[in-house]
């Protein structure tokens, strides 16, 4: 989950470059940064922790050089603790990514004999296995290949030595990206948009690759038998506006307000891709959606979808639970996996699990090349642009996008699907006027000091209730959970209290009648009631209008919930773009 950056070209101060690379790849991680460059026959590194903002670096010219920008797993956040680190002497630096399940053992082993560590990370054994392997007499790429070898876990590591004007990397499942500049360099981040104004084509690692780097130039090699293969080579796939925030405040308002445009190309651009998919689902014997976070309520939701349109049952199974469900698999299964960045952890382990047993993949995902992308049969593409904001949002809409379009496809009614998002659009573009954004605004306000919030629907609305109850406590830290809106007496209408806030999807839908039921139980409990929908109702205190859009509600719902949540972030003093201990791509388990 953390970012890594390196370049190798032309001597210049590189310093700063490297640390706007960081910032580019902060959504990863922001605890902490470090930079390092060679510099007199040692290694110049400089850390701090806490987000970049400002900070500068006062490093020496160099030819090559790396930085960091992390997300604390093992160890606290100390500058101690922030990478690069090195190894005894000083002579080499790494940075890594992932989670060494054994280094307590290696670490131990390494003490025993004579090494001396700086911090409490599982990363600094790998500088000191380095060092011990070029003490042998190994080049860089062998020394660094040995000691990856002797990790376990998924990680991705970087190494820099005084010597010789190259980098090494390699990787299991956490992703690693190298770029080709036209000005006699080259780079290697964990995400090809870091790799913006200096490259111009890219080529992805895959698990068993190592690959060294120089000035200009790479070469892969096989990591177990160092033979070398080839370099697949592709355009990098952003442009500069891609990365910019257009004249919002924050990457989150940008996002949200960029749906409309991604439901509209989605419904005019993707029917051949949604046709694929409609028969992929057809052909298979069982298909089962999976993912992770807002990932899985996307999933959730497209099983109601499935359902309600084409009368057609799918599984659906949370990404970290999966591999507790894949004895059910078999060679005509098809397993659709959603991911915003296409190398979700727990995802590409469920994915592993699935071909095991000889079942299609599929993959909903919005990072062409991704570990994920690569790993698929069928690929369907977002293209919804590079989400920055640590929060997703038009990732989101897109993949409910699909998954309903598809599900008309699968009911012979396609072109239904597709006016119907183009629908969902208009209307998303109609809610982002000044007088519903103010409406969305007094509502935070008028709960800005809340503890606690609830959030409830009934039938395809409960996936959005529980979407909408993850993207406010993510962002603003308000304590808020999503529940069917049938279960209230089962249990949950026993935390409500005088003035609690109470969110309520109540769309005009077969579930109108019981959703308002319940409302009045939470509003005669002292529940200060919030509505969502497009018919407003004497229970709610405040009322949320949302156009009618049939069976695109879920697109339209989605606004409102991550509108409150930012604008909460904002009264409550948060960066909704970084929110605390949260990091976009979770490239552990």
């Amino acid at each position: 989950m953390c970012g890594v950056f390196g370049y190798v070209g032309p001597r210049r101060e590189i310093g700063p470059a490297i640390l706007g690379a960081l910032k580019a790849l902060e959504y990863r991680g922001y605890d902490s940064w470090g930079v390092a460059v060679p510099a007199d026959g040692t290694i110049a590194v400089q850390k701090e922790t806490g987000k970049i903002g400002g900070a500068s670096v006062n490093l020496p010219p160099a030819t090559r050089g790396f930085g960091h920008t992390r997300w604390a797993t093992h160890g606290g956040v100390t500058v101690e603790n922030a990478h690069p680190h090195l190894d005894c002497g000083g002579r080499v630096a790494i940075i890594h990514n992932g989670i060494i399940e054994n280094f307590r053992p290696l670490r131990a082993e390494l003490e025993a004999r004579g090494h001396q560590f700086r911090s409490d990370t599982d990363s600094e054994v790998v500088a000191h296995l380095i060092e011990e392997f070029l003490d042998e007499g190994c080049t860089l790429l062998h020394a660094t290949r040995n000691a990856f070898q002797r990790l376990h876990g998924l990680n991705a590591v970087i190494a820099m030595s005084v010597d010789g004007d190259e980098l090494i990397a390699t990787k299991s499942m956490s992703p690693l990206v190298v770029g080709i500049g036209s000005d006699g360099s080259a780079t290697i981040a964990s995400d090809a948009m870091a790799l913006q104004g200096f490259a111009s084509d890219l080529h992805y690692l895959e698990d068993d690759e190592i690959a060294w780097i120089g000035a200009g130039e790479i070469a892969v090699y096989e990591r177990d038998s160092l033979r070398p293969r080839s370099v697949s080579l592709v355009p990098l796939p952003l442009e500069e506006r891609d990365l910019s925030l257009n004249g919002h405040q924050h990457y989150m308002s940008k996002e949200m307000a960029e749906q409309p445009d991604v439901l509209d190309r989605l419904a005019t651009q993707s029917e051949p891709m949604i046709r694929e998919l409609a028969r992929a689902i057809e052909d298979s014997y069982g298909t089962f959606l999976t993912g992770c976070g807002t990932a899985s309520y996307a999933a959730l939701t497209g099983s109601y979808l499935f359902s309600r349109i084409a009368a057609w049952h799918v599984n659906f199974v949370v990404g970290s639970e999966f591999k507790y469900h894949e004895h059910f698999l078999r060679d005509r299964s098809f397993v659709l996996a959603l991911s915003q960045s296409g190398e979700t952890a727990d995802i590409l382990e469920a994915m592993r699990a699935a071909r095991q047993h000889g079942s299609r993949l599929g993959a909903l995902v919005n990072t062409r090349n991704s570990t994920l992308d690569r790993m698929a049969d069928l690929s369907v593409h977002l293209d919804a642009g590079p989400e920055q904001c640590v929060l997703s949002t038009k990732a989101y809409t897109a993949k409910v996008s699909v998954l309903l379009m598809t599900a008309y496809a699968l009911a012979g009614r396609a072109m239904e699907g597709q006016l119907l998002v183009s629908r969902a659009a208009t209307a998303m573009r109609e809610m982002l006027a000044p007088a519903w954004v103010d409406r969305v605004r007094a509502t935070a306000e008028a709960i800005r000091d809340a503890n606690h919030l609830f959030v409830i629907g009934r039938g395809l609305s409960y996936p959005t209730a529980l979407e909408a109850a993850l993207k406010i406590k993510e962002v603003s830290y308000v304590h808020a959970e999503g529940f069917a809106g049938g279960e209230l007496k089962h249990g949950v209408i026993a935390l409500i209290t005088e003035g609690t806030p109470c969110v309520v999807y109540a769309p005009n839908d077969e579930t109108r009648a019981d959703i308002i039921s319940g409302a009045m139980e939470l509003r005669s409990r002292g529940g200060f009631m919030i509505g969502i929908g497009s018919e407003n109702d004497p229970v709610f205190d405040i009322f949320l209008e949302t156009p009618d859009v049939g069976d695109a509600s879920p697109l339209v719902q989605a606004l409102p919930a991550q509108m409150l949540g930012y604008h909460l972030a904002l009264l409550r003093g948060y960066d909704p773009d970084k929110p605390r201990n949260l990091a976009k791509s979770v490239t552990v388990k």
